[in-house]
């Protein structure tokens, strides 16, 4: 798709040149610099251009041009009133021997041309809105609009004529000195072959031209925040490159930041006779649209203070689009959190460690973590080059800053093996610093904020990152035997950087990284990894924030900043107490930091979590999958068509949990209930023998609202010992039945069947006895496709035993309020038969998804009094899973 609209966009540009050479045909071009040549006065000059821009806009144009010269000006094109909505309206000035490559000749030439548009505001003429600068060699364009803001100023001095006043007025010529908006790039008419000269003067009026096209006369203040910059980067993207499937995104975003910032002018420019070649850092030239990139540059006001230079830089990481940075899940430190790093860092490794210390930021960017400090040996890298361009200026102390992939670079070598230092990628000055500080005991602190990307995330479109995770560490690990966790990019930071303290013997090393919190949590995924890392480091101190304070990640998830420090052969912790710290606007509009909690997050064992004690019961034997047909489900009602399903239906099932992790933030997506089997899979059959676990399962898992700071805790296994513990199943399981993801529904579909009969699919979640059901609809004929349905049928397996338990007050409530709301939905019932049989309500089993169908469009008197019920029950279920020490509890 990037191929075909750029070869659309290359064929447009084409055509688009062909008009252009029709217009201002060579022979116009070798006229006008055979003329320049010859040259002998600044009227000579002026002449030839003259003569071109009348050609080329009076006699070749039908739009009514005209070329004049109020005020004494060199030239000004402009349209006869009323002919146009909007026109160029041209201000021409030129010069002899000037170099307009220096800021004070292009300053020189904008002063007269402001002093000339002050006198046609006074006398009532249509100010420029191109303004257009030339001598014998060269030539530069303005959008005048930028630099109307000088005309209401009364420091300058406007009684000067204005052929005078780069003389007489040295206010205006400082002030335009100092003007962004004069850091344009001359085009050149000199040296090169015929070709690149007449390329150079159609870019010329090309870009005149595109002032107009753009149907805009007005100038836009850059307003330095992540929407204007967002939303202008976009717009960069769109029109820059000629050859767009060959720029990386951080590429675009440094050149994007240069040209908008103008901070190293001397690397980043365009060639001054093809400007549609822009020269980066080590002669490399990419290949652009040169007159729509200076257009679109020259429509915003580009002065900029340093403070907003290093804003604009600072949120430069946000630019970088998901198929590179976002893929891997870079993410760029917002400045609170990263003085807020430096300030526990210093409360726990020491006041002075950035100058005892050294310091290497491996995954660097553009030095959000460390651009506001100065530290005495510090070292920077990161994974693109051009982040080492766009922090230039930062950490100028920094003892290295370079291109550096961590987790690949370097991972076979050793220093043992390969003590030359000049076998490895990185500097020389870092490999023989990190030898001195294992021989001299020197603190070292990796301090980073590393990648979260896994392989495994799936994306909306169903795509996956598959294949990110796949580095050299990776593979390490993997030999290690350190499990599902090696996919993780963060854990190969970590266990990358325990490589090289172990290596270099840095006995006093620290490890102080921007993670993911789910780490903290063990259970499967983790474990294996946890009990490595944490045998050699020690947790010192750590936070939790919110993932929303970093750029365009979720705000549903936590992340944590924490401190380890090397202490090998360490007994593991198994709970973490972490400080839940929130960022907020004071009254002054200043930003600061609170501690809202103290959140302790627990590292289950696998074989201690609740999804390993849920299914223990499945292990004991062996289940044979279902002999018939069955849906597989995606909900309630849905079957998923054309999908290649995960779950097996077992015989005699009672239907499939999906209980997707065992954390927190998974309950509200990954747990969920159906009588049936589920596509999905990464769940369980419920049978007799696991049914009462399911329920604990399952109620445990969707009671407990989600809050961002223990989104990731993971379940612990409940203490069945526990008094609670009988009536926690009992109110599990009446919770199980109404709680909105859980899908039972009896099926009456040709195709499927659990009973041995035909189309007859039963719901082992219904929970009336079928007699009372019998008793409800005989008496009824509207309601006779019900009685059908039961005759010679029996009680469901969940009706069964609730007629063999004792309920508490708070569960019996619940059921007491769901009779109700069924018995007022069944006279209604009937009416919907033939309008809506895909609910198949003529079902005696229909469960209570089938029940709040009903009751959508006919509302149950009962039901807002069923709702409250259920919330009271639900509150209490959540209370006591951290009773029975499933959770911990926060702490204030």
């Amino acid at each position: 798709m990037v191929r075909m609209e750029a070869l659309w966009r290359r064929s447009e540009d084409e055509n688009h040149r062909k008009n252009l050479r029709r217009r201002l045909p060579k022979k116009t071009a070798k006229t006008l610099f055979a003329a320049l040549k010859t040259k002998e006065t600044e009227k000579d000059v002026e002449n030839a251009w003259r003569k071109v821009f009348t050609e080329y806009y009076v006699e070749r144009q039908n739009e009514g041009y005209q070329i004049s010269s109020p005020e004494n000006v060199d030239g000004f094109i402009s349209v006869e009133s009323g002919s146009l909505i909007f026109a160029l309206r041209i201000l021409l000035e030129f010069k002899r021997a000037t170099d307009l490559t220096k800021t004070y000749d292009r300053a020189r030439i904008t002063c007269q041309c402001i002093h000339y548009m002050y006198k046609f505001k006074q006398n009532g003429i249509d100010l420029p809105n191109v303004i257009v600068g030339a001598d014998e060699d060269q030539a530069f364009v303005l959008l005048a609009s930028n630099f109307y803001k000088y005309l209401d100023e009364d420091k300058y001095n406007w009684k000067v004529a204005p052929s005078d006043a780069y003389k007489e007025d040295p206010v205006l010529m400082a002030d335009l000195q100092d003007d962004a908006n004069l850091a344009v790039y001359p085009f050149q008419f000199v040296g090169g072959n015929e070709n690149e000269r007449y390329n150079s003067l159609l870019d010329l009026f090309d870009s005149i031209d595109s002032i107009l096209n753009s149907g805009d006369q007005h100038s836009y203040k850059v307003t330095v925040s992540p929407a204007t910059i967002v939303g202008m980067f976009d717009q960069f993207r769109e029109i820059a490159f000629r050859e767009p499937n060959k720029i990386k995104p951080v590429k675009a975003v440094n050149m994007f930041m240069q040209m908008l910032t103008g901070k190293n002018d001397t690397d980043y420019y365009f060639l001054p006779r093809n400007r549609n070649l822009y020269h980066l850092p080590g002669d490399e030239k990419v290949k652009v649209y040169g007159v729509k990139l200076t257009t679109f540059l020259d429509h915003y006001d580009r002065n900029f203070t340093p403070k907003e230079i290093d804003k604009l830089t600072a949120i430069a990481d946000r630019l970088i689009e998901a198929n590179e940075r976002r893929y891997k899940g870079d993410f760029w430190t917002p400045s609170i959190w990263a003085h807020r790093a430096d300030e526990m860092m210093q409360e726990t490794i020491g006041q002075d460690y950035k100058n005892t210390a050294l310091v290497w930021d491996c995954a660097a960017g553009v030095r959000n973590l460390t651009r506001d400090y100065s530290y005495k040996n510090l070292y920077l890298s990161t994974y693109h080059q051009d982040e080492i361009y766009l922090g230039d200026g930062y950490n100028p102390e920094a003892k290295a800053a370079f291109q550096y992939d961590f987790l690949n670079d370097d991972v076979n070598l050793t220093p043992v093996d390969n003590p030359n230092p000049d076998e490895w990628k990185m500097p020389n000055s870092l490999f023989k610093a990190l030898q001195e500080a294992g021989k001299n005991d020197q603190p070292i602190v990796f301090f980073t904020n590393p990648p979260y990307g896994t392989a495994n995330n799936v994306q909306a479109d169903g795509s996956s990152k598959r294949g990110i995770a796949k580095t050299l560490v990776n593979e390490q690990m993997r030999q290690k035997g350190l499990g599902k966790a090696s996919q993780q990019l963060y854990c190969q930071f970590m266990f990358r950087t325990l490589q090289l303290i172990q290596q270099f013997k840095l006995n006093r090393a620290y490890v102080a990284f921007f993670t993911n919190a789910r780490f903290f949590a063990g259970a499967d995924y983790y474990q294996k990894f946890d009990d490595y890392f944490f045998r050699n480091f020690k947790f010192v101190d750590g936070n939790l924030l919110n993932a929303g304070e970093f750029s365009d990640t979720s705000d549903l998830w936590p992340i944590t900043f924490s401190i380890y420090r090397y202490q090998p052969n360490d007994k593991p912790q198994h709970e973490y107490s972490l400080s839940v710290e929130q960022s907020y606007l004071t009254v002054n509009g200043t930003q600061q930091i609170k501690t809202i909690t103290t959140h302790t997050m627990q590292m289950v064992d696998e074989k201690n979590t609740l999804s390993k004690w849920v299914r223990e019961p499945l292990a004991t034997q062996k289940y044979s999958v279902a002999n018939y047909s069955y849906p597989q489900l995606s909900s309630a009602l849905k079957v998923a068509i054309g999908k290649n399903p995960y779950g097996r239906l077992y015989e005699g099932s009672l239907g499939y949990m999906v209980s997707n992790s065992d954390n927190i933030g998974e309950g509200f997506r990954g747990v969920w209930l159906v009588t049936s089997s589920a596509y999905k899979g990464h769940g369980f059959n419920v049978i007799p023998e696991n049914f009462d676990r399911a329920c604990v399962n399952f109620a445990a898992r969707r009671a407990i609202d989600p809050i961002w700071y223990h989104n990731q805790d993971n379940y612990y296994r409940p203490d069945v010992t526990n008094p609670l513990f009988s009536e926690f199943v009992n109110d599990a399981l009446i919770f199980t039945l109404f709680e909105n993801s859980s899908f039972q529904v009896a099926y009456r579909n040709p195709e499927w069947s659990n009973t041995g009969v035909t189309g007859k699919w039963a719901n082992q979640w219904f929970w009336l006895p079928i007699d009372y059901v019998r008793e409800e609809v005989e008496d009824n004929p509207k309601l006779r496709l019900i009685y059908n349905d039961l005759r010679g049928d029996g009680d469901r397996f969940v009706a069964k035993e609730i007629m063999e338990r004792n309920f508490s007050s708070e569960a019996q409530a619940v059921l007491n309020s769901a009779n109700k709301v069924w018995r007022q939905t069944l006279k209604s019932r009937s009416a919907m038969f033939d309008d809506y049989p895909e609910f198949y309500l003529n079902a005696w089993d229909a469960g209570w998804y089938q029940i709040k169908r009903i009751n959508e469009l006919f509302p149950a008197s009962g039901y807002d009094e069923f709702k409250r019920k259920f919330e009271i029950l639900k509150n209490k279920i959540a209370n006591n899973v951290y009773e029975l020490g499933m959770l911990i509890r926060d702490t204030k």
